[in-house]
């Protein structure tokens, strides 16, 4: 599936557990403006859950690090459930 530039960052904000206000902060944008890109993506993804955003994200990455030949990384955090994996190479 194909997604913009700005649904990738969406995407990612959400993969990383970022409620709705924390996505708005860092992206610049009003809370109801980060809820809309979160509802389109559920639509366009055909998902009821950003649960199940995250996990077609991980997915997604998982897909691009074996096209590259590289490993995933784990990046801990302190939130057990924030952890995610990472192709920056930074953990």
């Amino acid at each position: 599936m194909n997604l913009t530039t700005r649904e990738e960052t969406v995407l990612a904000c959400i993969a990383r557990g970022m409620s709705d206000r924390e996505i708005a902060t860092r992206l610049s944008f009003s809370v109801s403006t980060a809820r809309k890109h979160r509802e389109h993506l559920l639509a366009k993804m055909q998902l009821r859950k950003s649960s199940q955003l995250t996990m077609y994200y991980l997915a997604r990455q998982h897909g691009r690090f074996k096209k590259a030949g590289r490993q995933p990384r784990i990046i801990h955090s302190r939130n057990a459930s924030a952890n995610i994996w990472n192709g920056s190479g930074a953990a």
